[in-house]
Formats: C-alpha cells, sequence, structure tokens
C-alpha cells in the first residue's frame, strides 16, 4: 500500500523499521498478557525484574530503579507502595544516607519476580519460535548487533 500511495518512504530501511515496530508490539502484548497472569501491571514487573536482575540482596536507591525506565520519581513511588502493601518489597533506610532510602525484594517478592520473568521471558521465546527456529534467531540477533552496538554509542 504504501508503495503505491507514498513511494518516497518505501525504502528497504522504512520497511525494516516497520517490521521491527510491529515485531515489538507483538512482543510486548504477548508479556503484557503474561504479567497479568501474575496480576503486575508493566511498571511492577520492570520494577521487580530490574531489582531481581541486582546482585543480592536485590536491592536499589529508587534513582537507581528509575534509570532506563519511564517513570518519575512519583510515578515509581506509587509502584513500590503497591508493590510494598502486597508483601513484594520492603523499603529501608540508605545506612549511609539517613535521608535516602532502599527497595529490596521480599523473598516472596524474589520468587514472584523469578517466576513471572521466566514466564514472560519464556512465552515471548515461544512467539518468536513459532516462526524461526533457534539458529534462525540466533543469526537474526547477530545480523542487529552491528545497528545496536553503533547506535548505542
Amino acid at each position: 500500500m504504501t508503495a503505491a500511495t507514498f513511494p518516497e518512504i518505501d525504502t528497504p530501511g522504512m520497511r525494516l523499521i516497520t517490521r521491527l515496530f510491529r515485531l515489538r508490539d507483538l512482543i510486548f502484548e504477548n508479556a503484557l498478557r503474561e504479567m497479568d497472569h501474575f496480576g503486575l501491571s508493566q511498571a511492577e514487573y520492570a520494577v521487580m525484574a530490574t531489582l531481581r536482575k541486582s546482585p543480592a540482596p536485590h536491592e536499589l536507591r529508587p534513582a537507581d530503579i528509575c534509570k532506563g525506565m519511564l517513570l518519575s520519581s512519583g510515578g515509581l513511588s506509587k509502584v513500590v507502595h503497591g508493590l510494598e502493601h502486597r508483601g513484594l518489597v520492603e523499603r529501608r533506610d540508605a545506612d549511609e544516607d539517613r535521608r535516602g532510602s532502599l527497595v529490596r525484594l521480599t523473598s516472596t517478592g524474589i520468587a514472584l519476580a523469578e517466576q513471572s520473568m521466566k514466564a514472560v521471558i519464556g512465552s515471548d521465546i515461544a512467539l518468536l519460535q513459532r516462526v524461526a527456529d533457534t539458529d534462525q534467531l540466533e543469526a537474526l540477533a547477530e545480523a542487529l548487533r552491528p545497528f545496536t552496538e553503533a547506535l548505542d554509542r
């Protein structure tokens, strides 16, 4: 359709971008369905995954949780409050700076984070494996590497 109606943008680069965006949307929608099975919003899942990926005892300053997330400090505070209310995280004062605080996964939070991360990642991989085998996925990942490495600089 684009080739006939707007040929100036019907380029290999635009087709790649369109397909990457569509693939991202499909994976994101799939991930949201999995998160919903665990009663987690995207923001809650992101906070818990960020904490779980940090070294034990899986705690970070709120500012460090916000890095790379599209959440304001107020938005993060609301998410953390909800997770705290559910017994998934706990807040404590930072030992070296009483003005700061740390957010830590509880043992229940660690278990839910691990279970939900395995389910989300597994479901996303299963989605991709409906159309490509492991070798094809590896080849595609490697083909995209130069783009992400060069553009991340």
